[in-house]
C-alpha cells in the first residue's frame, strides 16, 4: 500500500464509521416492529366483539396489515398465535379496499386525509382499529400506540370503541390513555 493510500486510510475507515448502518437500522426497527405486533396481539386477546360479529367468526380473527415490508414481516411472528379458542390470521393488505374480511385493522402510516377516509368506510363496524401515528386516536381509530420519549403509550378512543359496539377490557384500559370518554 502506498503512502497516500496510508493516510486515506484512517479517513476513509472514520467517514464508514459515520455513515448509518442500514441493516442496523432495519434490524431496530423490524425489532420494533415485532413488539407493536406483539402488543397488538395482545389487545386483541382483550377485545370483545358484539354477538353478531362473533357469528362471521368462525375458526380464525382475520388480522389485516397495513404497511410497509418491515412491518409486514414483523407480523408474520404473531400469525396463527392463539386468541381464546380461535386463531390469528394476518393478512397483508396491499390496498385499502374489502374491510369486511377483517375483523382488526393495523395501520402503520398512512397519510391524514387517507386514514380519515378510512375511517369513514368502517364507521360503527365491529372492526377493531389499531395503529401508530401519534394522532391515531385522536382521528377516529380505537386504540393508538404512541412512542413519547422512548416509552410506548398506549391511547383508546372510547366513543369510537363503542359505536361499533365492542368492548375492551377494563383491565387494558386502566393501562391506556382514554381519549374523547
Amino acid at each position: 500500500m502506498n503512502k497516500s493510500a496510508k493516510k486515506l486510510l484512517p479517513l476513509l475507515l472514520g467517514v464508514g464509521l459515520l455513515l448509518p448502518q442500514p441493516s442496523v437500522t432495519l434490524a431496530q426497527s423490524l425489532e420494533e416492529q415485532t413488539v407493536l405486533a406483539a402488543l397488538a396481539l395482545n389487545i386483541v386477546r382483550f377485545t370483545t366483539w358484539p354477538t353478531e360479529a362473533q357469528a362471521n367468526i368462525k375458526k380464525t380473527i382475520d388480522f389485516c396489515v397495513v404497511g410497509d415490508n418491515v412491518v409486514q414481516q414483523s407480523f408474520a411472528s404473531i400469525d396463527h398465535k392463539a386468541v381464546g379458542d380461535k386463531a390469528l390470521q394476518v393478512i397483508n393488505l396491499s390496498r385499502l379496499r374489502n374491510f369486511e374480511q377483517c375483523h382488526v385493522l393495523y395501520v402503520s402510516e398512512l397519510k391524514q386525509n387517507v386514514l380519515l377516509q378510512v375511517f369513514v368506510e368502517i364507521a360503527k363496524q365491529p372492526l377493531l382499529t389499531i395503529g401508530e401515528n401519534a394522532d391515531f386516536a385522536v382521528q377516529g381509530g380505537m386504540v393508538g400506540l404512541v412512542n413519547q420519549d422512548g416509552k410506548l403509550t398506549m391511547q383508546v378512543n372510547l366513543p369510537v370503541v363503542r359505536a361499533s359496539n365492542l368492548n375492551i377490557s377494563a383491565r387494558l384500559l386502566k393501562l391506556a390513555q382514554i381519549i374523547g370518554n
